[in-house]
């Protein structure tokens, strides 16, 4: 038992070196040697816990999608006011939201990362997909209970979820809506919504 913890506190340590290099020198200008100096391990210290820089990574985009997995699950979609499909959606994409700022390094790593790596981008389908389909159940079941015009929910889930993923980008990559985050989000699900909400 106090040996798994061991193992546990030096992968721990791992990665909140490789975090740190990552964000100082970028995910392709980050080798094995620079992790092990920042997390001041051995060399096979490391090996022990990882084979390479894209398992790391890998180990650091798997703790953030787990964790917005857990908070979408724990939102259950398919149970918000579909009486009022702004406040749903904003609710969902809140919980992105707080995910990205407990986890905003990484976050940013990812965002800088996955248009120009094509194994970073392969990872984060599951993302993108996983939060598409989340929008869309709540479009379909909008649509279904006669709250929201007909319209091409999967189309509409992608502009929406698209949307989002730009402005917490512009947010965490580039600093701007410091102040205004969340009612930027808002805003966004506003535009969306004011073309497919009927009056209740």
């Amino acid at each position: 038992m106090l040996q798994e913890k061991r193992k546990e506190i030096t992968r721990t340590k791992i990665l909140n070196a490789a975090k740190k290099v990552f964000a100082q020198k970028g995910f392709s200008n980050t080798s094995i040697a620079d992790i092990v100096k920042k997390s001041r391990l051995a060399r096979g210290t490391f090996y022990l816990h990882f084979q390479s820089v894209e398992q790391v990574l890998n180990a650091l985009l798997q703790e953030v999608f787990m964790e917005i997995q857990r908070n979408l699950t724990e939102l259950q979609v398919e149970s918000l006011d579909q009486k009022h499909f702004k406040i749903g959606l904003s609710a969902l994409a809140k919980s992105l939201l707080n995910v990205f700022q407990e986890r905003k390094e990484i976050v940013g790593i990812l965002l800088t990362t996955m248009n120009s790596d094509t194994k970073i981008r392969m990872q984060t389908i599951w993302f993108q997909e996983f939060l598409q389909a989340s929008i869309r159940v709540m479009f379909d079941r909008g649509i279904a209970s006669g709250r929201l015009r007909k319209f091409d929910s999967e189309l509409m889930s992608y502009l929406v979820s698209g949307g989002l993923r730009e402005v917490l980008g512009q947010w965490i990559l580039y600093g701007r809506y410091k102040d205004s985050i969340e009612q930027k989000v808002d805003e966004v699900i506003g535009i969306y919504m004011n073309g497919v909400e009927l009056n209740a």
